[in-house]
C-alpha cells in the first residue's frame, strides 16, 4: 500500500519544519502547559507511595478548570495497576471493554467506546487493529500500551477549546515522564512472571528505564523499554452467523419453525501474546525562557493465536425434531438429524499476527515577557493485521465424498453421524447423537475454508501552533488562541481464498494423522453438557504443511474488494479561549472551528469508487468552577462536541460472507457525531487525601449512525447460486438521534494508619432511536456501574483489593444485537518492599474467572458465555 504522496512528502519536510519553527520560538503543545502543575495553589504532599499519588490525582482533579479525573504514578514502574485499561475502570462515568482479557477499549459517560479519545502527550496516536473481523475504529488500542512508562493519566469530561476535537464521551490523555522533571541518574529495572488460568505457561516480562540529566539541569535523555509475554485467550460457547428460521414448521408432524443461529461453537482461542514498548525522550532548555523536547516512542503488540472451534451447525442439518420454543418464536431446545458437514471441526492458525505504532513529535516553548508561545510538529504511524494463515473443516468420517462438492456425489452427500441436540436456554448444552469428538479418528479434512488477510496502515501527521497572552487583569488571567493542521490517512487491504481452488489438498486427511491431542476442560464456568472437550489440530504441524502450500504457490490470495479501502482526510482546527478567574471562581471560555475534507475510496462492481465529502463544525465550551468554602467546589460546563464515525463505517463496497449468505458495506456520505452537553457537580475535600463528590450530566445527540439490514440480490452471496437473491445486507446510516443522563458519586478516604478505599457510582440513561424509530440502548453501555477499592500501606508492604461492577450493556454479536448480563471482576496486590529500592510484587487480575454472558434480543436465545481466565503476576523491581 502506497500513501497519499503529498502526505509523504509533509512527513518528510516535518522535521525541518519543526527545526524552523522552535528556531522562531514554536514548539510545546499547549495542551500540557496549563495543567494543574502550574498553579501556586496546590497544596505541598509530604507523604510518599499510593497515598501520595492518590493525593496528587485529588489536586488534578480539585485545581483543575473543567471536570477532570486523575491518575498518577509517583513511583517510576509502579502503575496502580497491570493495564492502563485496568486503572481506567476505577474512575467514575468510566467502563471499559474487553475483548480478550486485556482492556482494549473505554466507554466514558454512556458513549460508545469508539467515541472516546485516546491521546499521548495531548497528541492523537495512528491505530491500526490485529482483529481481521472486526471494525476499523478511531479509538487508540490499549493492547499496545504497557503500565511502567505512564507517569500519569488525565480524563477530560468536558473539553476545552484547546484540546483536540473528536470526543463525544471524554478525552484521556496518557502522559509519559521527561528526563528534567527526574533526579540524574534515575534508573529502574524489574523482571516478572506472568501466567494465565486458561492456559498454564509461564511467561516472561522485564521493563528498564533511565534517565539522565547534566549538571546545570538544562540538558537530560530518557530511555525506557519493556517487554511483557502472556499465553491467554478466552474460551467461548457462541453461535454462528444471525438468528433466522433454518426450518420451516412441518405440517405432517405438527414440528414448529426451528428459529436460532445457523450455528454453535465451542471455542478455545489460544494466543502467545507478545508487547513491547521503547521510550527514547531527549530535553532541552537552551535558555530560561526557551525549552526543546524531541520524544519518540515505538508500541509493538504480536498475537499469533489459533481458534479452535467445534461446530454443531444447525441450519445444515436434514431437519428438526423435538422443538420446543420460547414465547418469542426462538428455538430453546431441538434434535437435529444428520446431514453433509452439519458437524463441523474449525480451526483457524494465524501465525503473523500483529500491530505496532510509533510516534515522533518535537515540541518546544518559548516564554517572553507577558506571552508564550508553543508548537509541535509530529508524525505518528501504524501498521497491522492479519497476514497468511488456515481456516479448515474437519467432518465426520463417515460423511460421503472427500471434500466439499465432491462430483461423485452430483445429487448432494449424506452423513449418519452428524446428528446432535442442543438446548438454547443457558450457555449452551449439546449432546452429539454418535460422533465421539474425542476420537480424532472420527473426523476428516473437508475443505480449506475461505480465508481473509488484511493489512492495515493508519498514518497522521500533524502541526500546531499556539500563543498564550498572560492579562495583568483583575477578572481574565490569559487569552490563548491557536492553530493545527492534522492529515490522517487510513488504509486496510484485504486477500481471499477461494475455497474451490484449494479443497482436496491435504495428504493423509484423517484428522488422527494431523492431531496434538485432545482439549480438555473446556468452559470450566458453565457446568453441564458443555461440549469441553475434543480432538484438536496440531497448529504447529498444520502451519508448517499450510507455510509450505504458500511458498509454492498453491495457496493464492485474491484482493476482497468489498473489504479494501482507504479513507484519507485534511483537518484545520482554529481555537481561542479566555481563562478567567475571581475571589471565589475561576473557569475557561472558548470556542473551536474545526474544517474536515474527508476522502473514502472503495470497489463497487468491482470499479474503483471515490467520495469526498466536506463538513465544519464550531464547538463552543464554557467550564466554570467556584468556590463555596475553602474545601467545598460546585462546578459547572456547558459544551458543543463531535466525533468522527468508524473508518470501516464510511468504506464504500461490499465485504461478502459467501458461506453464511451475508454481506456488509459502509456509507461514506455518514455525518458526524454531534452533542450539545452540559454537566454540574459539587466537590467536597474533607481532607488532603480525601474527597466526596456528585455530578449529573446530559447529552443530546445528533446524527446518531445505525446498521440497517435488508434483504438484497449479491453474487456470490450464499454457498449456491440460489440463494444469492437472499443475501442479508447491513450497511450504516444517519437515522436516529440519542440522549445521555447521568449522575455519578465519588467516595474516597485515608486514615493515617494507611487504610485507605476509593469507591465510586455512575448511572447511565443512554438511548437513541433506531432505523425504525424505536428507541435502544447505547451499545458497550451500562445503566450502572460501580468500583470499589480497599487498601493498605506501611513502610513494609502496600496491599489492594478492587472491585468492579457494571449492569447489562447492548453488545453486536453474529450479526445480531446481544444484550450482555451483569458483570463483575475481582482483582488484588500485594507489594512488599523488602528494602528502600527494593519491591516485590504478586498481581492478581480477576481473580474468581468471571464470564461475559450474553443473549440475543429479538428471540431472547443464548448469544456467547465468554471465560476469561485469571491472570497472575509476580515480579521484582529495583530503583537507583
Amino acid at each position: 500500500m502506497k500513501a497519499n504522496n503529498n502526505l509523504k512528502m509533509f512527513k518528510r519536510s516535518s522535521l525541518a519544519l519543526c527545526v524552523t519553527g522552535v528556531l522562531m520560538g514554536a514548539s510545546s503543545p499547549v495542551f500540557a502547559a496549563e495543567g494543574p502543575q502550574a498553579d501556586e495553589n496546590i497544596e505541598v504532599i509530604e507523604v510518599k507511595g499510593m497515598r501520595s499519588s492518590l493525593q496528587k490525582s485529588l489536586n488534578t482533579k480539585r485545581f483543575a478548570n473543567s471536570v477532570v479525573d486523575a491518575i498518577t504514578a509517583e513511583d517510576i514502574g509502579k502503575f496502580p495497576d497491570k493495564n492502563v485499561g485496568d486503572a481506567l475502570q476505577r474512575i467514575s462515568g468510566v467502563t471499559v471493554e474487553r475483548q480478550y482479557g486485556e482492556v482494549s477499549g473505554v466507554t466514558i459517560r454512556g458513549t460508545a467506546p469508539e467515541q472516546s479519545r485516546i491521546l499521548l502527550n495531548g497528541q492523537s496516536v495512528a491505530n491500526t487493529s490485529w482483529y481481521d473481523l472486526g471494525p476499523a475504529t478511531r479509538t487508540f488500542n490499549m493492547e499496545l500500551v504497557g503500565a511502567e512508562q505512564i507517569s500519569g493519566v488525565e480524563v477530560y469530561k468536558s473539553p476545552e477549546a484547546r484540546i483536540e476535537e473528536g470526543a463525544l464521551g471524554g478525552t484521556v490523555n496518557l502522559q509519559t515522564r521527561k528526563p528534567l522533571d527526574l533526579d540524574a541518574n534515575t534508573y529502574m529495572i524489574s523482571a516478572e512472571v506472568a501466567r494465565s488460568s486458561l492456559y498454564e505457561e509461564n511467561d516472561p516480562g522485564a521493563a528498564f528505564l533511565g534517565s539522565w540529566k547534566n549538571e546545570d539541569e538544562r540538558f537530560g535523555i530518557l530511555a525506557a523499554y519493556s517487554y511483557e509475554k502472556l499465553t491467554s485467550g478466552r474460551q467461548v460457547l457462541e453461535s454462528l452467523s444471525g438468528y433466522y428460521p433454518y426450518f420451516a414448521a412441518n405440517e405432517q408432524t405438527g414440528e414448529e419453525a426451528a428459529v436460532g443461529a445457523w450455528g454453535i461453537g465451542s471455542q478455545a482461542f489460544r494466543a502467545e501474546r507478545e508487547r513491547t514498548s521503547a521510550q527514547v525522550t531527549l530535553q532541552f532548555m537552551a535558555t530560561e525562557d526557551f525549552e526543546m523536547t524531541l520524544d519518540y516512542f515505538n508500541f509493538e503488540f504480536d498475537n499469533p493465536h489459533v481458534n479452535h472451534n467445534f461446530l454443531t451447525v444447525s441450519a445444515r442439518g436434514a431437519e428438526a425434531t423435538n422443538v420446543v420454543n420460547n414465547a418469542l418464536g426462538g428455538t430453546e431446545s431441538a434434535t437435529i438429524q444428520p446431514a453433509y458437514a452439519s458437524i463441523i471441526y474449525n480451526p483457524v492458525v494465524r501465525h503473523a499476527v500483529n500491530m505496532q505504532a510509533d510516534v515522533l513529535n518535537l515540541t518546544g516553548k518559548y516564554t517572553g515577557d507577558g506571552y508564550t508561545l508553543s508548537g509541535v510538529v509530529g508524525q505518528s504511524t501504524s501498521e497491522g493485521g492479519t497476514q497468511g494463515g488456515s481456516s479448515s473443516w474437519w467432518i465426520p468420517a463417515t460423511d460421503e465424498g472427500d471434500k466439499i462438492g465432491d462430483p461423485a456425489f452430483p445429487n448432494g452427500q449424506t452423513s449418519v453421524d452428524g446428528g446432535f441436540s442442543y438446548d438454547a436456554t443457558g450457555p449452551y448444552q449439546v449432546q452429539l447423537t454418535s460422533l465421539d469428538a474425542t476420537d480424532a479418528s472420527q473426523l476428516k479434512h473437508a475443505q480449506e475454508a475461505n480465508y481473509e488477510s488484511s493489512l492495515q496502515d493508519h498514518d497522521i501527521a500533524y502541526a500546531q501552533f499556539d500563543v498564550v497572552f498572560e492579562l495583568d487583569n483583575d477578572y481574565i488571567d490569559n487569552i490563548a488562541t491557536g492553530i493545527k493542521y492534522n492529515t490522517s490517512d487510513f488504509s486496510r487491504e484485504a486477500y481471499n481464498r477461494n475455497p474451490s481452488e484449494i479443497i482436496g489438498f491435504v495428504p493423509d486427511g484423517n484428522l488422527a494423522n494431523w492431531s496434538g491431542g485432545v482439549l480438555t476442560g473446556l468452559h470450566s464456568q458453565s457446568p453441564g453438557n458443555t461440549l469441553n472437550s475434543y480432538a484438536y489440530l496440531d497448529e504447529n504441524k498444520w502451519w508448517d504443511f499450510i507455510s509450505q502450500k504458500y511458498s509454492n504457490g498453491e495457496l493464492v490470495e485474491v484482493l476482497n474488494k468489498g473489504n479494501t479501502f482507504s479513507v484519507e482526510e485534511e483537518m484545520l482546527a482554529l481555537y481561542a479561549q479566555v481563562d478567567f478567574s475571581g475571589d471565589n471562581y475561576r473557569g475557561n471560555l472558548g470556542v473551536r472551528y474545526v474544517t474536515t475534507e474527508q476522502k473514502s475510496t472503495g470497489y463497487a462492481d468491482g470499479n474503483v469508487f471515490n467520495e469526498t465529502v466536506d463538513y465544519d463544525n464550531w464547538l463552543p465550551s464554557l467550564n466554570i468552577a467556584y468556590n463555596l468554602s475553602d474545601d467545598l467546589i460546585l462546578r459547572g460546563a456547558a459544551s458543543k462536541v463531535m466525533a468522527r464515525n468508524n473508518y470501516s463505517d464510511l468504506k464504500p463496497g461490499l465485504n461478502i460472507a459467501q458461506n453464511i449468505g451475508s454481506a456488509n458495506g459502509g456509507n461514506p456520505n455518514l455525518k458526524p457525531y454531534e452533542s450539545t452537553q452540559a454537566d454540574v457537580g459539587v466537590e467536597w475535600y474533607f481532607s488532603p487525601s480525601s474527597l466526596l463528590s456528585a455530578a449529573v450530566f446530559v447529552k443530546e445527540i445528533d446524527n446518531v449512525v445505525n446498521v440497517v439490514e435488508s434483504i438484497e440480490y449479491v453474487e456470490t452471496c450464499g454457498p449456491t447460486e440460489d440463494e444469492w437473491d437472499e443475501c442479508r445486507v447491513t450497511r450504516p446510516q444517519n437515522s436516529g438521534d440519542g440522549s445521555v443522563t447521568g449522575a455519578e458519586l465519588q467516595l474516597q478516604h485515608t486514615w493515617d494508619s494507611g487504610i485507605g478505599f476509593l469507591s465510586n457510582y455512575t448511572y447511565v440513561d443512554s438511548e437513541q432511536t433506531n432505523a425504525d424509530g424505536e428507541k435502544e440502548l447505547v451499545p458497550g453501555v451500562s445503566e450502572n456501574s460501580f468500583n470499589g477499592s480497599v487498601f493498605y500501606e506501611n513502610d513494609y508492604i502496600t496491599a489492594r483489593v478492587a472491585y468492579n461492577w457494571r449492569t447489562e450493556w447492548q453488545g453486536v454479536g453474529a450479526l445480531n444485537t446481544v444484550l450482555n448480563d451483569d458483570y463483575s471482576q475481582w482483582d488484588a496486590s500485594i507489594t512488599w518492599h523488602v528494602m528502600e529500592n527494593l519491591n516485590l510484587t504478586l498481581e492478581g487480575v480477576n481473580l474468581t474467572n468471571e464470564v461475559i454472558q450474553s443473549r440475543d434480543t429479538n428471540y431472547d436465545l443464548t448469544q456467547n458465555t465468554i471465560e476469561f481466565g485469571s491472570r497472575y503476576y509476580l515480579g521484582a523491581s529495583y530503583q537507583f
